[in-house]
């Protein structure tokens, strides 16, 4: 933000230096207001700020294109005082949040295929209006917004896909500044971390993990013109679930496998496998379009999971992909390859014991 009112720019490119230029002249923003921005897409990125007259203004660029412009909220909607938060959960959707001028939170947020649309996630007189907001959204059905209440508590509000807003007070009256900002993190999926400034002008941190629940992921790559990812949830009610993702680039049809071990820290190791089919260009020949992504999803539960939950928390994952152009035999052998290497490494003789839980 300008000191005249200017929203300026600048930005990088790898091999080059910093440039700039001024994306709205002078007058156009509140010089103590909130700005925040977010890329959904490699070829996008967008960017709201509290304007002069308390609109919330929206600058959005689209690879091939320049710079437009929109107002999301009219004038006298926004605290120009107060903060903008956004985030991205899924490609296709945006999501944002700003003080409003009477202390509500306002909500805007917008759909691939739909217009922006509005709700206030909470009334009047909620949220100190000379103060931050942030958000984050650790996974893609989820979203966390925070913000400080007028008595200076900071409130929290949280919604899950399926499910309605709910919030709690994170921290009481009193704990926060109330002319100061917040911010957050979500580093992994299952942790959030949130800072604020305290009424006694401390940095307050608040952690959260996700102990019920334990995500491994891992990019999966070989040889030939196929790679793709592998992802496990386990949750300690017994809940898993195994994902998978192929992807062909070459000329040729590839059979292929992927395997993953979770190996808990007394030796237990839980195996997935998978085994599936993609096409290359010879499949869209000659005028078809070949179908070169497979996808895989797979859930169950098994009360075992619930017995080695603390050695779950502290487990280790390994996840491989082997694929072949025809059908062969080798593959066959992936899932107990990856068990002794994921043995191996941790430096055991043998597994405990080996629990297949999609095979």
């Amino acid at each position: 933000m300008g000191a005249n009112g200017s929203v300026q720019d600048r930005f990088w490119y790898e091999g080059s230096t910093w440039q700039a230029f001024e994306l709205a002249p002078p007058g156009s923003a509140s010089v103590t207001g909130g700005v925040a921005a977010v890329s959904r897409i490699p070829g996008s990125m967008e960017v709201w700020f509290v304007g002069a007259n308390g609109s919330v203004q929206d600058r959005f660029w689209y690879e091939g294109s320049t710079w437009q412009a929109f107002e999301l909220a009219p004038p006298g909607s926004a605290s120009v005082t107060g903060g903008v938060a956004v985030v991205s959960r899924i490609p296709g959707s945006m999501e944002v949040w700003f003080v409003g001028a009477n202390g509500s939170v306002q909500d805007r947020f917008w759909y691939e295929g739909s217009t922006w649309q509005a709700v206030e996630l909470a009334p009047a007189d909620s949220a100190s209006t000379h103060t931050g907001i942030a958000a984050v959204s650790r996974i893609p059905g989820s979203m966390e917004v925070w913000y400080v209440g007028p008595n200076g508590s900071v409130q929290d509000r949280f919604w899950y896909e399926g499910s309605t807003w709910q919030g709690f007070e994170l921290a009481p009256s009193g704990s926060s500044s109330i002319t100061s900002g917040v911010a957050a993190v979500s580093r992994i999926p299952g942790s959030m971390e949130v800072w604020y400034v305290g009424g006694d002008a401390s940095v307050q941190d608040r952690f959260w993990y996700d102990t019920s629940s334990k995500n491994f992921d891992q990019d999966v790559t070989t040889d030939i013109a196929i790679g793709g990812s592998a992802h496990v949830v386990m949750r300690q009610d017994g809940f898993f679930s195994f994902s998978t993702h192929a992807h062909d680039s070459g000329f040729d049809n590839i059979d292929y496998t992927i395997s993953a071990a979770v190996m808990a820290s007394d030796g237990t190791v839980f195996t997935f496998q998978h085994s599936g089919h993609t096409e290359g260009t010879v499949a869209g020949l000659p005028f078809g379009t070949p179908d070169r992504n497979d996808d895989f999803t797979f859930t169950g539960n098994n009360p075992q999971i619930t017995e080695k939950w603390d050695g779950i928390l502290n487990g280790t994952f390994q996840a491989n992909l082997q694929g072949t152009d025809t059908l062969a035999a080798g593959v066959t052998g992936a899932l107990g390859d990856l068990v002794d290497a994921i043995v191996s490494a941790a430096g055991k003789a043998a597994a405990e014991a080996i629990i297949k839980l999609v095979s």
